[in-house]
């Protein structure tokens, strides 16, 4: 009976792993880096010279947490 119950538990384990895997979300591809983001709540540009020479490729600092390139949004 234990050795049952254990296979039961492990293939509940297993199948929760592959439905996870299924059923999950791709990151964004363009999300800015933390540090980006709250300098920009201030109206400025990041100074940490990671984010510096990131911007300067067009891309967002993978360092800080960002990723994919920077897009600048459209204001109406």
């Amino acid at each position: 009976m234990k050795k049952s119950s254990k296979s039961f538990l492990v293939l509940a384990a297993a199948s929760l792993f592959a439905a996870g895997l299924i059923f999950a979300g791709d990151a964004p591809a363009n999300k800015a880096g933390g540090c980006c983001t709250k300098a920009a709540k201030n109206g400025q540009t990041c100074a940490h010279p990671c984010c510096v020479e990131a911007a300067k490729a067009g891309n967002n600092c993978t360092k800080c947490g960002g990723s994919g390139k920077i897009v600048k949004a459209d204001k109406k």
